[in-house]
């Protein structure tokens, strides 16, 4: 494993890394609530947060490009009381399945419970918030396929 300068896993965390796996500076790498598997030949750049701290899994297959400034979040907020703050009602947990041969372009966002397919490239600055499925180009707010690389 290589590790980029000012880069943190926190103490603690349940990561499993699968051979060789590079992380840029400033990568930050937190699963003391849940765990992060990193497939073989994964590749990440600087400035990205994996982050399953509170609960769930995030699992990278094999060959994974991550460009610089991602995130990929198992948690979010629960809000479902209009009673209650939203900071007093803590998070709800869900997984995020990376397929094998995945490219995540710069400041791309994944949220929980989404699974990305084998073979994908999601556009730069996307967010994905749904399925996507093998061998698509998705891009955009919220991420939406645009087209399958095998021209069909």
């Amino acid at each position: 494993m290589e590790i980029g300068k000012r880069s943190k896993i926190t103490r603690g965390s349940k990561v499993l890394i699968k051979g060789k796996a590079r992380f840029g500076a400033n990568t930050f790498i937190t699963a003391r609530g849940g765990q992060i598997f990193f497939g073989g030949n994964f590749s990440g750049s600087q400035d990205v947060i994996y982050n399953c701290d509170i609960g769930g899994t995030l699992s990278f297959g094999d060959y994974c490009l991550v460009g610089p400034r991602c995130i990929f979040r198992t948690t979010n907020h629960n809000f479902s009381s209009l009673e209650t703050p939203i900071r007093l009602q803590g998070h709800i947990a869900q997984n995020i399945m990376i397929g094998d041969d995945v490219w995540f372009g710069a400041n791309s966002i994944v949220l929980p419970g989404v699974t990305i397919g084998n073979h994908v490239v999601i556009g730069a600055g996307s967010v994905v918030t749904t399925d996507i499925p093998d061998y698509s180009v998705a891009v955009g707010n919220p991420a939406k396929v645009i087209k399958n690389r095998t021209g069909n």
